[in-house]
């Protein structure tokens, strides 16, 4: 019954780095249907001593993410892997509505805060890793079920910290902030990168599979560390009450066709409005040459590594964003290509009435 259990699950991977691959190896062990796995970023010498999937120097300079499913479907030929090399931000949502279960693998609060996002819209529950500095012997994993009437990753930060994260990825001025978006990378090494994975693939499919056979569950964390003490701890995560993720919301709607314009998807769902997920900087200006350009990238993106196109100063200024698309805006016969939207993502609209 477990192993025709786990032959039906479709899990996603976001982050391929050392904790995405001791994941991903679990996952395979196990007899995993379908894993996506899903990181932007490159294979760098570094890496190779601290993931098991990056084999030799061959790998340097692929996408994480294909190097691990390439790597892991040679290894565990009875589960389908595939890759996307995207933020998990970029990621339609179409790819993900038929996932079972979320790891988080990533190192940064704001790609943490963008899954906690993403998976309250979609309903589908995470299970986050975190590998700590703290003489690289400290590691959590936390549950985060799939309905919003439970805390999710946003919960467990400070206030502040979360308007912090929030003005990077959408205020209209722009945040003191780090510029990686969410504080320096957490260093890590192969020994808390495999426990923490164990830890988060056990952990997370217990809950997960706890939750489908009708036991309540929560949100709730495990935190281990083997130094200079050794010890393990449990504890629950309550709902924070200025949590923006934890509101109802509508229907989420594709494109009636390939290429569709926005006005097109508003017709086909008759409504007024489509809500973009993330703010979309439309226009921006170099403030060290003066030069201007439709950017056309999320503000997220371009606050975080944005570069002019004539000069290549980072000095840059968002000029023009846009958080919504309606019946009288400029771009309501353009295509959600335009602004580098995936054709296979999922929109939220709002119809006549519910203003």
């Amino acid at each position: 019954m477990a192993h025709d259990r786990m032959r039906q699950l479709q899990c996603v991977v976001v982050g391929a780095g050392a904790l995405g691959n001791e994941v991903a190896r679990a996952l395979g062990l196990l007899g995993t249907g379908k894993v996506l796995v899903v990181d932007p970023d490159t294979v760098e010498a570094s890496n190779l001593p601290r993931s098991i999937f990056f084999c030799g120097w061959n790998s340097i300079g692929q996408n994480k993410a294909q190097a691990l499913a390439t790597a892991a479907a040679g290894l565990f030929p009875d589960t389908q892997w595939a890759s996307i090399a995207r933020e998990i931000a970029d990621v339609g949502f179409q790819r993900l509505a038929d996932a079972n279960l979320l790891f988080g693998c990533v190192d940064s609060d704001l790609a943490r805060l963008e899954v906690a996002y993403i998976c309250s819209k979609m309903q589908v529950p995470v299970v986050d890793g975190g590998m700590g500095a703290r003489n690289y012997s400290h590691g959590r994993v936390t549950y985060f079920p799939r309905d919003t009437a439970h805390a999710c990753y946003g919960c467990m930060l400070s206030p502040r910290k979360r308007r912090e994260l929030l003005e990077l990825w959408q205020a209209t001025l722009r945040p003191c902030s780090p510029e990686n978006g969410g504080g320096a990378e957490l260093g890590s090494t192969p020994t808390m990168a495999g426990m923490v994975g164990c830890m988060q693939v056990e952990f997370g499919l217990r809950t997960y599979f706890a939750s489908r056979d009708g036991q309540p569950t929560a949100s709730r964390s495990l935190e281990v560390q083997i130094h200079p003490v050794r010890r393990m701890e449990e504890f629950a995560i309550p709902v924070s009450s200025d949590c923006p993720f934890h509101r109802r919301e509508g229907a989420l709607c594709p494109l009636p066709h390939e290429g569709a314009t926005f006005e097109e998807l508003l017709n086909s769902a008759r409504a007024d409005t489509v809500v973009l997920d993330w703010p979309i900087c439309v226009k921006a200006r170099c403030q060290d040459c003066g030069g201007e350009w439709p950017a056309n990238v999320r503000l997220a993106v371009l606050r975080r590594r944005g570069r002019c196109p004539a000069c290549g100063s980072r000095n840059v200024l968002e000029l023009e964003t846009i958080r919504a698309i309606g019946r009288q805006s400029a771009w309501l016969r353009r295509t959600p290509a335009a602004l580098q939207l995936p054709a296979d993502h999922l929109y939220s609209l709002e119809k006549p009435g519910t203003l």
